[in-house]
């Protein structure tokens, strides 16, 4: 069995803050039906979606299927029900150092909510032989996720047809690099694979042995951005080879969504406790039944930890774990550019996806007052945009081009201590901005918090999610002795 672990649905590439937020969208409802073409077998009139931005490539394509089941939403009213734009997540154990904003971190769940919401099946398909399957399969169900195991391409190709010729599309997870638009030449000139990215196959032909699929992720990202008004990526064939390439690489993951279910009838009760609970940090709603519920921070305690950790002393906590590697100066500051260039671009994420969020809870919160939320919440923009920028995002990894205040620090801090060898005063050189950065990311958790108060006085939490972060607290501190003390027993020879 090969060694592997369920990634979800997330695009290598990151988004544009300046991105036009308009396009892609049909409006009104869609015609739809299956139609036999000579030998191919083709869904009309599923929508296209542009994602717009680099990171919502499955909010996108989740978009495709919710107009194609009945739902009338866009993109935008996706990250706000779904409480996406309201996450933020963050972790920091021994050498482990990860920011994820809401649109990558988790999208079963967000999605598996929104289902629920307005009556649709749900169900998620993963590759059979990912490693520890089975209890996370568990854990899925116990949730009430239907989930399907997919054995091999045969398996993989039949589920496209079986859930084509019910009349629906199939949202899969695929590796970019196989896919046929130019947009991703450049992964294929320089050998780049790994990423993940969501498409809607739409049809196949047998005879040819080609599918049809909607790619949102054309023209998000390089010198290639922009709305792709040529139409690639909508309808587009690509041959079952480079299908399955790109689809086996990200082991299967396939999700339906089909009508048949009543939807909640009091959604606002639904939603609003759920993004206060994001806001607030409630480990149990990002990771349910998980045990990062209690080891990462979320929501405000999240921008709370990454400003600790991005201080002076922070940093030189995090970097003192690599002393003594190998060529010590030049590794510490490459991770120093590599920080700042990964915590500007999920930042940036997040601030675009937080922006939209609250443009468009109103509209599903109708019946509550929001002036103190949105004020609140509002706190928070003017500092998120003073630690996001495009360049990041758009050229995702190419230094030469970032022109960040986030990025830049951390390349001079890099530069100069990799010039000197001397971290402390490589760090003191720039400690004004470094605490400037640190500065943004407290007024953001501080807003948060806040907003997630002033939800609160609508939908009280109970007594148990109210003292979850002490009793995440407490669960940390054990779960690190338990740590502890397994490492000490494996210290000890044996007698």
């Amino acid at each position: 069995m090969k060694r592997r672990s369920l990634a979800l649905l997330c695009f290598l590439l990151l988004a544009p803050l300046s991105a036009t937020l308009a396009h892609g969208e049909t409006v009104g409802p869609v015609s739809v039906g299956r139609v036999a073409l000579d030998n191919a077998v083709v869904l009309q009139g599923v929508p296209y979606v542009w994602q717009e931005i680099n990171g919502f490539c499955n909010w996108a394509a989740t978009t495709i299927l919710l107009r194609y089941a009945g739902v009338e939403m866009t993109m935008h009213d996706l990250l706000a029900v779904s409480g996406v734009g309201f996450a933020f997540a963050y972790i920091k154990y021994n050498d482990t150092m990860m920011a994820f904003p809401g649109a990558i971190y988790q999208q079963v769940d967000p999605v598996f909510f929104v289902a629920q919401l307005y009556g649709l099946n749900y169900t998620l398909y993963i590759s059979s032989d990912v490693e520890g399957i089975e209890s996370q399969v568990n854990l899925l169900r116990s949730r009430g996720v239907n989930v399907g195991l997919i054995s091999g391409q045969s398996e993989a190709l039949d589920l496209m047809r079986s859930t084509i010729d019910s009349g629906y599309p199939l949202l899969i997870s695929v590796d970019p690099r196989w896919l046929p638009a130019s947009d991703y030449d450049f992964m294929r000139e320089q050998g780049i694979t790994g990423g993940g990215h969501a498409v809607v196959l739409v049809g196949y032909d047998d005879t040819a042995g080609v599918a049809y699929i909607q790619d949102p992720g054309v023209g998000s990202f390089g010198h290639q951005y922009g709305y792709p008004v040529d139409g690639r990526g909508n309808y587009s064939q690509i041959s079952y080879t480079n299908l399955n390439l790109a689809w086996s690489e990200r082991y299967y993951i396939s999700i339906t969504l089909t009508p048949g279910l009543e939807p909640i009838q009091n959604p606002e009760d639904e939603i609003g406790p759920r993004v206060r609970d994001l806001l607030l940090g409630v480990g149990e709603r990002y990771s349910p039944g998980s045990s990062s519920a209690y080891l990462w921070q979320f929501g405000y305690s999240a921008f709370n930890g990454l400003a600790t950790d991005l201080s002076v002393d922070g940093l030189k906590t995090y970097l003192s774990i690599f002393d003594g590697v190998d060529n010590e100066v030049f590794f510490k500051s490459a991770l120093l550019v590599f920080i700042g260039l990964g915590v500007e671009s999920q930042i940036t994420l997040q601030y675009l996806s937080y922006r939209i969020g609250l443009e468009r809870l109103p509209a599903y919160l109708p019946s509550v007052d929001l002036t103190e939320f949105e004020t609140a919440a509002s706190a928070a923009l003017p500092h998120f945009a003073a630690l996001s920028d495009n360049t990041t995002l758009i050229h995702p990894g190419n230094v030469s081009v970032t022109a960040g205040f986030v990025s830049q620090t951390f390349r001079s801090v890099a530069n100069l201590y990799n010039s000197t060898g001397n971290l402390d005063d490589a760090l003191a050189a720039y400690s004004d901005d470094l605490a400037t950065i640190t500065t943004h990311l407290q007024a953001i958790s501080d807003s948060w918090k806040e907003a997630g108060d002033a939800l609160a006085v609508y939908w009280p939490q109970g007594s148990l999610m109210a003292n979850l972060p002490l009793i995440s607290a407490i669960i940390g501190v054990a779960a690190g002795v338990v740590v502890i003390a397994v490492y000490l027993v494996k210290r000890i020879p044996s007698q």
